[in-house]
């Protein structure tokens, strides 16, 4: 199960590699732990509910409350079920993508803008 290390931090650093850094904020009459944004971008299982386990002084463990395999959307769900018995049963029909077909797919999409740094919210996409 993913897990986390969660510590309250007043130095102003960036997280680096699988460390990030979190502050205690204070949440309607509750408290609560914020962390940077690269922590739910990296780790998007953690944006259900999750567990604390205080395992040591100055050490807490964080874990998913909720498999994430129980959150999808049960009609994606259905459809690669769908799509995953149907190659088993008749693998020999899968084909590669046509290079004429990829030339198409860049055409539609040529004029489509995007940015790497727009945010999702909190909902995925699956």
């Amino acid at each position: 199960m993913p897990a986390t290390k969660a510590k309250s931090v007043h130095a102003p650093e960036a997280s680096t590699g699988n460390e990030y850094r979190g502050k205690r904020t204070r949440t309607g009459n509750s408290y609560g732990f914020r962390f940077d944004r690269a922590l739910f971008k990296s780790h998007p299982e953690f944006a259900g509910e999750v567990k604390a386990h205080v395992i040591a002084p100055g050490r807490m463990l964080v874990t998913v409350a909720e498999p994430v395999t129980k959150r999808r959307d049960p009609v994606m769900q259905s459809f690669l079920a769908f799509l995953a018995n149907d190659i088993a049963k008749a693998p020999e029909t899968i084909k590669p993508m046509s290079p004429e077909l990829a030339q198409r797919i860049d055409r539609l999409v040529e004029q489509v803008t995007i940015s790497c740094n727009e945010s999702l919210d909190d909902e995925s996409l699956l």
